[in-house]
């Protein structure tokens, strides 16, 4: 039984190790500026990095990067559209399709 408790443990411990690594190569992708305002991140305040958002999309090996600013004008288009999709459902009107 100690074999097979070993294996799991090293090959746990492994999973990690490339995760990490993997997780690592993402960060060295993050760019120097707002993906949408082209505002500079400066990567060394740590009010920036206590601020901005990052958006890591795995499959596609992206990483953006969104100032405070654009972030919360972002959430603010998303609310007001979900707003209308549930006032117009409620009300039953015709939602306009997404294409």
């Amino acid at each position: 039984m100690g074999g097979i408790k070993r294996k799991m443990k090293r090959n746990k411990a492994k999973r990690a190790k490339k995760e990490m690594k993997q997780q690592l190569m993402m960060f060295e992708q993050l760019g120097d500026e707002c993906a949408a305002c082209l505002k500079p991140f400066d990567k060394k305040s740590k009010e920036h990095a206590m601020t901005w958002k990052v958006v890591v999309r795995e499959k596609e090996e992206l990483v953006r990067l969104y100032c405070p600013d654009c972030w919360d004008k972002a959430n603010k288009i998303i609310e007001e559209f979900n707003n209308d999709f549930r006032d117009a459902q409620e009300t039953g009107r015709k939602v306009p399709d997404e294409s």
